[in-house]
């Protein structure tokens, strides 16, 4: 949500969220585990057949990518959403491995 005037309209803002989360989740898998060879001695520092060209084009982003730093030793981090909402909900159980919202009962959090 950084750079825009005003927010977007909720609905909006959980659209521009889900080709987000793609973009991102397509990045996190531009190499192969092993990928980054690193042998100075043949002059080849990663294993091209490892690389994956994200080239997304959407309604919100264009990216290509690769991603410009290989993957993390787990592969992608833990995703975290916070929401209440209904379409927050549906992100959550889309993208996320822990929701974090605010509710005044048991009742309502179960």
């Amino acid at each position: 949500n950084f750079g825009f005037d005003e927010h977007l309209a909720h609905a909006r803002r959980y659209e521009r969220a889900v080709e987000f989360a793609e973009v991102v989740e397509g990045l996190w898998d531009s190499w192969d585990e092993g990928a980054f060879v690193r042998d100075k001695a043949a002059g080849r520092y990663f294993d091209p057949a490892k690389r994956h060209v994200l080239d997304h084009r959407g309604e919100f982003f264009n990216v290509r990518g690769p991603l410009n730093v290989e993957r993390s030793p787990q592969g992608r981090p833990v995703v975290v959403q916070a929401g209440s909402s209904e379409a927050g909900k549906a992100l959550a159980a889309r993208t996320a491995e822990v929701i974090f919202t605010a509710q005044q009962t048991l009742e309502d959090a179960v």
